[in-house]
């Protein structure tokens, strides 16, 4: 991601993988060919390929630091857990981009989850010795708690991805006491604040940073690629519930188009951030 200022706030990427990953129609099955053809034809070849038709995808986690404190939201696949073939690529480019930063792991003080997808908490915690200890080990992490309430019951009804997910990326946080199970609408610092966006999960949340009369949204996966800006209603394959996932993106649209908020959606290739502007009676995007 291109690096940016909110007020007193330093922001930018740390970067796990990028590149692409699925055609339109896989990635929203509701889409139509045709329009999706249409919106490809007008964006930059950095967020799908126009020879394989393929939508660009990057996994990131975003790192907040002022001169008060440093926040990371999201944290990527993580490593050595058990998930499917497709996330088993190298992860040192993850933890290397800490340190090209001028951050070490140690540095950092508080963990702020969306949401508890395989590529939204892997790095909440890493193996040491057969045991699934924090990455940050001094930070605070913070989890809605009807997320985790969620996620806890699909693992106890035998749903095996989940399950492994939450046993190995939250439960250790929660019962060792270094995870915070919070509200959908909690003020987690005096500027920072979570925001409910239901429908990709049931309990996914934007993340609300405010600061000097600017601010910025971390979407997580809110939206997956700039043409759901065109097309709200077009919901990923990943949606828990993908009717009110379209719902919740359209009355985010409608009330943060044109303003100053600065939009940070996890999975958009470089330079990533950008604004929803109202488009005649739709929406579009615009990176910065």
């Amino acid at each position: 991601m291109k690096p940016f200022r909110i007020g007193e706030y330093e922001v930018w990427s740390v970067i796990e993988r990028e590149g692409p990953l699925r055609p339109p129609a896989v990635m929203f099955p509701t889409s139509d060919p045709e329009r999706a053809a249409e919106l490809l034809a007008i964006m930059p070849a950095t967020v799908w390929s126009p020879t394989t038709g393929i939508l660009y995808n990057t996994y990131q986690s975003f790192v907040l630091r002022s001169p008060r404190r440093t926040i990371v939201i999201d944290t990527c696949v993580g490593d050595n857990k058990a998930r499917p073939p497709h996330f088993n690529y190298p992860k040192k480019s993850w933890l290397d981009g800490f340190s090209t930063n001028r951050l070490n792991l140690d540095g950092v003080d508080l963990v702020i989850n969306t949401h508890l997808h395989v590529d939204h908490c892997g790095w909440n915690t890493r193996l040491v010795n057969a045991r699934w200890v924090p990455t940050f080990a001094k930070a605070r992490y913070f989890m809605v708690g009807p997320e985790y309430d969620y996620w806890r019951d699909q693992t106890a009804q035998g749903f095996e991805l989940p399950g492994r997910i939450w046993t190995d990326s939250a439960l250790p946080l929660v019962t060792t006491g270094r995870a915070e199970l919070v509200p959908v609408d909690a003020q987690i610092t005096q500027d920072i604040s979570l925001l409910p966006t239901p429908g990709h999960t049931p309990g996914h949340v934007c993340v609300l940073l405010r600061s000097q009369g600017e601010q910025a949204i971390f979407v997580g996966d809110l939206m997956h690629h700039p043409v759901q800006c065109w097309e709200p209603d077009w919901s990923s394959c990943f949606c828990v519930d993908p009717a009110r996932a379209a719902a919740t993106r359209r009355r985010f649209f409608e009330e943060y188009a044109d303003t100053n908020a600065v939009i940070v959606p996890e999975h958009f290739p470089y330079p990533t951030a950008g604004r929803i502007k109202t488009h005649g009676r739709a929406f579009s995007w615009e990176f910065i």
